[in-house]
């Protein structure tokens, strides 16, 4: 039994739904599970019959079916670390899929008590769930691009008036409606004097749609009490006076369905007090916003809110129903972000939302366009659902053209939400996300490196090769000083890095933690650095298992994804008289492996640049300026397509539903 448990543990720290888990937390989950053997042409559960389990395949595949008039149609293979059973669970619906064994396959089972246990008790496995379907929750439109289903009705509230809430709401409309062209109305429980209204640039104007109350009863409210108003950036406010009658419960749906109809982002401005108007909203709302204090003495009542949240949302609490952000308004020293999310048992680490500002101060709304992108623009672009991932893939040397890329993107103001990176695409990644600045991260890398002495110097740290020809101490010490011994907390753009586990043979994505020792776990190409310990790991090169990492993009939540693939075109074929040496070979089998890797993995891009970086060498770092160009290149002549599909992007999402 312990073997199998032991087993289990291994395998679910593995599984990207249980990666944000903490260790000590997963052999509790293994605990759950039970081991269940199929063989090849076995049914595992059929379409129809009620769900009361979910599965995760240790080894295997299974094939996804659905069953109509009497056909068997087959939707997709599932292999080892996917999963499969839990929408019924969720729903408490029957199956709506049938699952045979394509190969015989070893799942681990979890009944449905246990599933709430494991969705109660760890919150971020309800987030990686709630990011999961929003990509899987999905139709083709008539024009055969996929649109993805996102919540319309978000509940905002703050566990304190001096916490800007105002501030940070109409900020995110104004951002939601100038990036996207999405229509968002403000409903405001509670009429305000004009004077606070003219704060906010807001004017007076006539019911935009007055059919939005036709279906109401005559005497549930009184128009008279019903104020509009607008901003110059097209969203508009809707005051409705408290008491709009005592049959609210049976009102508001009405209301919201016509509301629905008018507008794509619906936002409830409501009190730091939830009364039982307020814990209504809440409870037909899709999505909850919290604004918290982070300071010592109101973590008491921040987590007396959560609890009453909670209640209110039920299950769906613990599937990223309720997002929570920090408000920098209220004390002077707080508790550290980090420290709050393990505090208050959040699913992430919490991103500041409000930060102490002339704006936020005054309750001014904060229209500018800054970057990187932070704050009440950060969460509008999250749900206006245009938030922009960059996946810089590996290659040596060849690394730099990632270089050119961010810097044809940042002239162009295409703003970048977040980035993923694989060796040298974990360096200029990293060094990029903590700088938002291509000047500075071309300044500590390629200006560096003029000449080829210049790489023996800095990089070239020679060893005697037990293990690999460089120590990589000198790469090392290049990141930690050009990103100032960062943390991934202290990061301006959130950023994944890729590894490889060489003797457990698996992928490993850092997000937390030392910056710097992620970049050297990510970069230590096999038999060139030595491998690096960290985190308990003997890493190496993450280009591996993950060449150019999309993947992890999409698991994170970015909208659309460009990747920078530099290993994909192979170089006019050379002779030479001289037999190649020893870096050479290396060099030569890794853009053999990473390139014929690469097409796999850029797949699920929107959009993929290849920079011709054939003619250099994996050990060409001398040879920036000239790599840089073949980046700034090929993403210029790309412009107008990245453009395109940002455009693309920023059009009305279409509610609808096509998941197995």
């Amino acid at each position: 039994m312990l073997t199998n448990l032991q087993d289990l543990h291994d395998f679910l720290s593995r599984v990207p739904l249980f990666s944000s888990v903490p260790v000590d937390q997963i052999r509790v989950i293994a605990g759950l599970f039970k081991k269940e053997f199929y063989h090849k042409g076995d049914i595992i559960c059929r379409q129809d019959e009620p769900g009361d389990s979910m599965y995760v395949i240790r080894s295997g595949t299974v094939w996804v079916f659905k069953e109509a008039d009497g056909e068997k149609i087959f939707v997709t293979e599932l292999k080892r670390g996917d999963f499969f059973g839990e929408i019924s669970l969720l729903s408490k619906a029957s199956r709506n899929s049938t699952i045979e064994a394509s190969l015989d396959v070893a799942l681990f089972c979890l009944t449905r008590d246990n599933f709430d246990v494991l969705i109660k008790t760890n919150k971020s496995i309800g987030l990686y769930l709630s990011r999961y379907y929003a990509k899987r929750m999905s139709v083709k439109a008539k024009d055969g691009r996929r649109q993805s289903m996102v919540p319309t009705f978000y509940a905002v509230s703050a566990t304190g008036p001096e916490l800007g809430v105002s501030h940070f709401l109409y900020s995110v409309s104004f951002h939601i409606s100038n990036e996207s062209h999405k229509r968002v109305v403000v409903i405001e429980p509670h009429l305000e004097a004009d004077r606070i209204m003219h704060k906010y640039d807001l004017t007076r104007m006539e019911c935009p749609d007055p059919g939005l109350f036709r279906l109401l009863p005559p005497d549930s409210y009184k128009p008279a009490e019903i104020h509009w108003y607008e901003h110059l950036s097209r969203f508009h406010v809707l005051q409705l006076q408290t008491g709009f009658s005592d049959r609210l419960s049976e009102i508001m749906p009405v209301l919201m369905a016509g509301l629905k109809e008018s507008y794509d982002v619906v936002f409830f401005n409501l009190t730091h007090c939830l009364n039982d108007m307020e814990r209504l909203f809440v409870r037909l709302c899709d999505r909850t916003l919290l604004l918290i204090h982070n300071t010592q003495e109101k973590l008491r009542e921040v987590q007396s809110r959560l609890s009453a949240l909670e209640a209110i949302c039920g299950t769906s609490a613990f599937l990223g129903r309720i997002r929570v952000g920090v408000s920098h308004l209220y004390g002077k020293k707080g508790v550290a972000r980090q420290e709050l999310q393990q505090r208050l048992g959040l699913s992430e680490t919490p991103g500041i939302w409000v930060d102490r500002s002339e704006l936020a101060v005054n309750d001014r709304i904060d229209t500018n366009k800054c970057f990187p992108v932070r704050g009440p623009r950060a969460v509008a672009r999250e749900i206006a659902g245009i938030r922009l991932g960059l996946a810089l893939g590996a290659g040596g040397a060849r690394g730099w053209a990632h270089i050119g890329v961010l810097k044809v993107l940042e002239e162009a103001g295409i703003h970048i939400d977040m980035i993923s990176g694989t060796s040298m695409g974990a360096l200029v990644g990293g060094i990029y996300a903590a700088t938002a600045s291509v000047e500075k991260l071309k300044q500590s890398t390629i200006d560096l490196f003029r000449t080829r002495s210049d790489t023996r110097r800095k990089i070239f740290d020679y060893t005697l090769p037990r293990q690999g020809l460089l120590r990589g101490e000198k790469a090392a010490q290049l990141v930690r000083n050009a990103v100032n011994s960062a943390d991934f907390l202290d990061l301006m753009i959130p950023t994944y890095l890729v590894g490889v586990d060489i003797l457990n043979e698996e992928e490993v994505i850092f997000e937390t933690g030392d910056v710097t020792d992620a970049v050297r776990s990510s970069i230590a190409i096999p038999a060139v650095f030595s491998p690096f310990k960290h985190q308990g790991r003997w890493m190496v090169d993450g280009g591996l298992l993950n060449p150019v990492p999309v993947d992890v993009l999409l698991r994170k939540g970015a909208d659309m994804v460009i990747a920078v693939s530099i290993e994909s075109k192979p170089s006019k074929a050379k002779t030479q008289k001289k037999a190649p040496g020893i870096k050479q070979i290396i060099s030569q089998t890794i853009s053999i492996v990473h390139g014929r890797a690469t097409s796999d993995f850029v797949k699920n891009a929107d959009l993929v640049l290849y920079p011709d970086v054939g003619a250099y060498a994996w050990d060409d770092f001398h040879q920036g300026i000239a790599l840089m160009h073949c980046g700034m290149k090929e993403c210029f002549e790309r412009l107008p397509d990245i453009q395109k599909m940002i455009n693309e992007k920023q059009g009305r999402v279409i509610w609808s539903l096509d998941i197995f």
